[in-house]
């Protein structure tokens, strides 16, 4: 085994230069959606070619006291042969044929709750929804990866993450499966752990690459994407300062120059954006939803951790939430509107059940009333009684005639700005 004395993404994992000995073990703590796919197409992909043989031998160690129920079956890597025997147990049985000498798999049927339930080792995965093995594999100063998804969404940090993000992002909570609730029994399964494991197999494979000599080796960026959406954002780096790219500068223009814009459609304009984003500097949300209905568009804003704004602007029944790779979490806002009326889409469900932990607050606008959602621990009303919805707040509708400061001037977007 290597030892590493850095706990900084592909700066903590050092090349095999200054080492004598090239035995390398692999911690995956969870063998569930997430780990039991990875290992899936990892081990295979680990079992032949110049990368085993720059080696003495790679260990998999892989982490879990489960036992396969029938629920697991619909998705997660085991049949109907494998219920009632430890996860683990499977998929070393299952996996048996790519192993030997060289390419070790190891059951550990147990959990980890401290450093030392798992064998000192050259990286570490976490597959499992537990915040204590999540702070073990956090504190253990070895390069980690830390999977987690729900739905078709997931989010990967590493080692290379801010610690202070990371710490944040994991508080105390009840563990839970990586499934909506009532997915399995309506048959809507969602398939976000399969890309966390892709994610895990490709970090494991190229680190590795790495500690065997090869500085070429590019290794996944810490992001949180889904599938429907794709890549929403890249994870805030440790000791790196990156200026995020697409955000708007926000300047109120004149009526005179804005107007023939969004009159002739042009929302691609950088006028019509930088407008918009000065409308939200200013909270004039009505004027914002003006500017929708005559583009005939939705139109979404997104103000980051560093009060970058970024525009978006839809087709007439949907606007995504889809911020640039370089835009900072946790996001303080979204606003977007609606063609109407102001409420809680499905499709805008499971944009914020898809963000929950990296967003704090929404807002969907109607043509005259608006409604808000936050991100809390214990709301007196939620968005939804169970799941990552009842950490949203049910709140009423806002008329923005009560609200004055988000009322339209005139009623109009093109509200003289000089």
């Amino acid at each position: 085994m290597q030892t590493n004395s850095s706990n900084s993404g592909v700066n903590a994992i050092q090349s095999t230069d200054t080492y004598d000995f090239n035995d390398y073990e692999i911690a995956l703590i969870g063998a569930g959606g997430i780990g039991g796919h990875m290992l899936s197409v990892l081990v295979p992909a680990l079992h032949r070619g110049e990368l085993l043989e720059s080696t003495e031998r790679i260990t998999v160690r892989v982490y879990d006291s489960d036992r396969i129920d029938d629920e697991n079956l619909a998705h997660q890597r085991f049949d109907y042969d494998d219920v009632g025997m430890h996860k683990v147990t499977a998929l070393e049985r299952s996996l048996c044929q790519f192993t030997g000498d060289r390419l070790r798999l190891v059951a550990c049927p147990w959990d980890v709750r401290t450093a030392s339930d798992i064998t000192p080792a050259d990286l570490i995965v976490v597959a499992v929804d537990s915040a204590v093995a999540r702070r073990v594999a956090h504190s253990s100063g070895t390069p980690f990866l830390d999977l987690r998804c729900l739905g078709d969404g997931y989010i990967a940090f590493d080692s290379s993450v801010d610690s202070d993000f990371v710490d944040r992002m994991t508080p105390d909570q009840p563990a839970r499966s990586c499934q909506h609730e009532d997915a399995i029994s309506s048959g809507n399964i969602e398939f976000g752990f399969l890309f966390a494991a892709a994610h895990g197999a490709q970090w494991v494979l190229q680190s590795l690459r790495w500690l065997t000599g090869q500085t070429l080796a590019l290794l996944p960026y810490p992001q949180t994407a889904n599938i429907t959406f794709g890549t929403l954002s890249r994870l805030p780096e440790a000791d790196e300062n990156l200026e995020p790219r697409g955000c708007v500068k926000p300047i109120l223009h004149p009526s005179n120059l804005v107007g023939p814009c969004i009159d002739t459609g042009d929302y691609d304009s950088e006028l019509v954006r930088e407008h918009i984003a000065g409308l939200a500097e200013g909270r004039r949300w009505q004027e914002i939803w003006h500017i929708g209905d005559r583009l005939l568009r939705e139109v979404s804003v997104l103000i980051d951790a560093e009060y970058k704004i970024y525009i978006d602007i839809g087709t007439s029944g949907e606007v995504k939430m889809a911020p640039p790779e370089d835009a900072k979490v946790p996001f303080k806002l979204w606003i977007h509107s609606h063609p109407r009326d102001a409420y809680w889409s499905p499709t805008d469900r499971d944009t914020i059940a898809c963000y929950t932990g990296l967003l704090e607050k929404a807002a969907v606008l109607g043509h005259d009333h608006y409604k808000m959602t936050c991100h809390t621990k214990s709301p007196i009303s939620s968005l939804e009684p169970e799941g990552p919805l009842s950490s949203w707040t049910s709140e009423p509708t806002v008329l923005y005639s009560d609200d004055p400061q988000t009322l339209s001037r005139n009623g109009r977007a093109e509200e003289d700005e000089e």
